[in-house]
């Protein structure tokens, strides 16, 4: 049996750079179209750490956000769109950032 005992007492998990994104983008699609309080926390979780997506991270979020517009699968468009359309801006802002190569 493994012993955690150093992440039981911190509360922490150590993961590899890549092994985040992907989990954090699988957490952003599992969102997608929910109509409950999950989307915001997610997006919160994540938008503190997004240095530490790579460009083609970036981009899949913004490609996920557009089939999620072009299909109109927001949710309610009151409560849940906005959020999702500050989202996606959050994301393209981002990637011109990078382009430009500004620092965050």
């Amino acid at each position: 049996m493994k012993r955690f005992t150093n992440a039981q007492k911190d509360k922490t998990v150590t993961l590899k750079k890549d092994d985040f994104a992907t989990l954090c983008i699988c957490a952003i699609r599992y969102c997608h179209g929910r109509q409950t309080y999950m989307p915001g926390i997610v997006r919160s979780i994540v938008k503190p750490y997004i240095s530490l997506f790579d460009n083609n991270d970036i981009t899949v979020m913004i490609d996920d956000c557009a089939f999620q517009r072009r299909f109109n699968l927001y949710g309610d468009d009151r409560i849940d769109k906005p959020g999702w359309i500050d989202w996606e801006q959050f994301l393209v802002e981002e990637m011109a950032r990078r382009n430009r190569n500004e620092r965050r």
